[in-house]
């Protein structure tokens, strides 16, 4: 039985349900719910005053073409705490679930995903934006939310990631895109002997952002 408050399920494969056996084993190893993984990334900056105004107000990624990435999922409360470092920047997000759409929270502006499986991919849908605390944000315009494209997908063993962040009026904020290998950890008390939950359970099946 998973505690109370944490799903037996990790955050996407209880989000995906059915659609979680679609994904490639890559892309499964790395959304399964605790996870290390290490890549290189060419990272772009928008071009504008506004967009790189933007971009260092929000610590996003510096520009590069070869970039080293580091990633670490590990499971937070009911959902996940993504740890990814561009170089020797930090981006830390937390990503729950509200229904059946994952929420990822970035400081106060929380971004709303439809996930799909396609071709073994993972791709995130932006369905919209919120302004505020947890449980308690503000819809965002359209026209005033940030907008993104992000998607997983298999390239052999690894994941290849595409992911794209836009602004109204400033546009491209920054794009970044890479490999990364890597996937699912065991959770401590199974290296220690003991029986793992599911949200650390390697899929049966041998890919994100």
């Amino acid at each position: 039985m998973a505690a109370r408050g944490v799903p037996a399920l990790g955050l996407y494969p209880a989000l995906l349900g059915a659609a979680w056996a679609a994904l490639a084993p890559s892309v499964q190893r790395l959304h399964a719910g605790r996870a290390r993984a290490r890549g290189r990334f060419r990272v772009r900056r928008g071009r504008g005053l506004a967009a790189r105004l933007l971009a260092a107000l929000l610590r996003l990624p510096e520009a590069g073409e070869d970039v080293t990435v580091t990633l670490t999922v590990e499971p937070a409360g009911d959902g996940e705490r993504w740890l990814r470092a561009f170089g020797d920047r930090p981006l830390h997000s937390a990503q729950w679930r509200s229904g059946d759409l994952l929420v990822e929270g970035l400081g106060l502006v929380q971004c709303w995903f439809r996930l799909h499986a396609e071709g073994g991919a993972l791709v995130f849908e932006h369905v919209r934006s919120t302004l505020g605390l947890r449980g308690l944000g503000l819809p965002l315009p359209r026209w005033l939310a940030p907008r993104i494209e992000g998607r997983a997908g298999p390239l052999r063993d690894e994941v290849h990631v595409d992911v794209r962040i836009f602004a109204p009026i400033a546009g491209l904020l920054v794009a970044y895109e890479g490999r990364v290998a890597g996937g699912a950890e065991e959770a401590p008390s199974a290296r220690a002997g003991g029986s793992a939950p599911e949200s650390a359970a390697r899929p049966a099946l041998e890919p994100r952002a």
